[in-house]
This record gives structure tokens, C-alpha cells and sequence, in this order.
């Protein structure tokens, strides 16, 4: 690439239509991207087992809709150690991990693994995509869960969720 550049710059002292080329395609290439397929925050799940958290997106077409053959995805933010995103395992998939159904009419509802028994509704309110969900008997969008586990066992078990929203 970097060679590439060096030739065109080249040539552009030469021939100022490659100049004016050049930077039409950089211009066009920028704008494409932007419109490009994206990902926007959904929700986030704290642990108290430490800093990390585990961060929820939808993942956007270039018109603003979910993604049909991948409307989510999920990752570590390591928030105790460097910050860095990380994927989450198959094992942690067992605690962490979610299905998504698309309904007959183009709505689509989230389950996460360890809570099935309360699935997400994933909506667009204002432009921005929500996970719908109830909370303290009312209808409310999902901000984050706390999950406190203790962890003196062999396999750690949750003690109780906080649900924010």
C-alpha cells in the first residue's frame, strides 16, 4: 500500500488529474465506510468477581437495520487488566452466551443462556436499538446486570442478578 502511494504521489507532480483521481477515490472509500456495516452498544453484564465486563452489540446494515444473519454479537471488555476486547469462550458461552429469533414480523427477541426464562426484545426507539425487557413488572430497556456469584466453591454459583434499567 505504502509503495502504491509513493507512486501515485509520483505521477500526481506529473499528472495533476491523478492528484484529483486520487483523492476522489480516498473521499469516495471514506464515505463508503461510514455507511458501511456497523455495530452500536446493546447492554453490558458487571460481575463481582472483578472488573470485567461483558458488553452486548447489534450489529447494524448500512440503512440502520440489525444484521439479519448476525444481529449480535458478544465480547469481553477487560477492564481489570489493559482494556482490550476479547472474545468470549465456548466454555463461557455455557454462562454468557445468547440466541436470537427473528419473528415472523421483523421483530426480533434475544435469550441469554443463563436467563431464558426472560427473553429481550430487541426494538429501535429514536434511532438507537434497545433490549427490551421487564423489569420490577414494567416494560423497560436494558442498561446492565449485575451478576454476584460466590466463588468459594469448586464451580462458582450466582448468589442474585441486579437488573438495571
Amino acid at each position: 500500500m505504502l509503495s502504491i502511494g509513493k507512486e501515485l504521489l509520483m505521477h500526481s507532480r506529473r499528472h495533476p488529474w491523478i492528484a484529483f483521481l486520487t483523492a476522489f477515490a480516498l473521499a469516495f472509500l471514506a464515505a463508503a465506510s461510514a455507511l458501511a456495516d456497523s455495530t452500536s452498544p446493546l447492554f453490558f453484564i458487571q460481575r463481582s468477581k472483578n472488573k470485567n465486563e461483558i458488553h452486548y452489540d447489534v450489529h447494524l446494515t448500512a440503512n440502520g437495520g440489525l444484521d439479519p444473519k448476525n444481529p449480535v454479537e458478544a465480547y469481553w471488555l477487560r477492564l481489570a487488566s489493559d482494556g482490550s476486547r476479547g472474545p468470549i469462550t465456548l466454555m463461557q458461552r455455557i454462562a454468557y452466551g445468547f440466541d436470537v429469533d427473528q419473528g415472523k414480523d421483523g421483530t426480533y427477541k434475544l435469550k441469554l443462556t443463563a436467563l431464558k426464562k426472560r427473553p429481550l426484545t430487541l426494538v429501535q426507539v429514536n434511532g438507537k436499538w434497545r433490549a427490551q425487557a421487564a423489569i420490577g413488572g414494567k416494560a423497560a430497556y436494558l442498561h446492565h446486570l449485575y451478576v454476584a456469584t460466590d466463588e468459594s466453591g469448586l464451580i462458582p454459583s450466582v448468589r442474585y442478578i441486579d437488573i438495571f434499567g
